[in-house]
């Protein structure tokens, strides 16, 4: 499968195989479109999380279970479901703003707070002790992606293929900034 601007098939080099052009595949659980935005994978790993609380929903907001298992509950079930693959999301203000919005969601349940009740989000945190956001362990498991390849030796592939640019001017329509950027911005990098 490949992916390409032109609508027709890769030949390879040893005249021994094609490879077939698709507009999008799933790898690894990442849904990778032609225009090369993250923003469907991200979306669908949001919603898998909103399904997840969904599914749950009469465990926690029920007495049985303790605050500390709907915090277990959450790291194994939503949190992870989330955060499957999300080293290579470019992170936008509206991806972030869904991000919250699920998290605070699961949250309001266990702390058995409705929306209707009018209290912020930040209250239903220190009641609940939560430590870490959704956002920040995306952005620790983007650095430690980052890391990861640069500390991977010289010959191999990965590094060349994580320090290549396009050549040329991006399209009008093409985000501004790319994931190297956003990584270089979480380490206060900024060229």
């Amino acid at each position: 499968m490949a992916i390409t601007d032109t609508l027709r098939d890769l030949q390879l080099e040893d005249r021994k195989g094609i490879i077939s052009h698709v507009n999008e595949c799933t790898y690894l659980g990442v849904r990778i479109k032609k225009a090369g935005n993250h923003e469907p994978s991200s979306n669908y790993r949001i919603n898998r999380g909103r399904a997840a609380i969904t599914k749950l929903n009469s465990i926690l907001w029920g007495r049985v279970v303790t605050p500390k298992s709907k915090i277990r509950i959450y790291q194994s079930k939503v949190r992870s479901a989330i955060t499957y693959a999300a080293e290579t999301w470019y992170l936008k203000q509206i991806i972030i703003a869904k991000l919250n919005f699920t998290q605070t969601a699961f949250w309001r349940r266990p702390a058995r707070i409705s929306r209707n009740d009018k209290i912020g989000n930040t209250v239903i945190k220190q009641k609940m002790n939560t430590v870490k956001s959704l956002l920040e362990d995306i952005r620790t498991k983007q650095l430690q992606c980052y890391m990861h390849v640069q500390r991977i030796e010289e010959g191999r592939l990965r590094k060349p293929v994580m320090k290549w640019r396009p050549p040329g001017r991006r399209k009008r329509c093409g985000p501004k900034l790319i994931w190297a950027e956003g990584i270089r911005g979480l380490m206060g990098k900024w060229d």
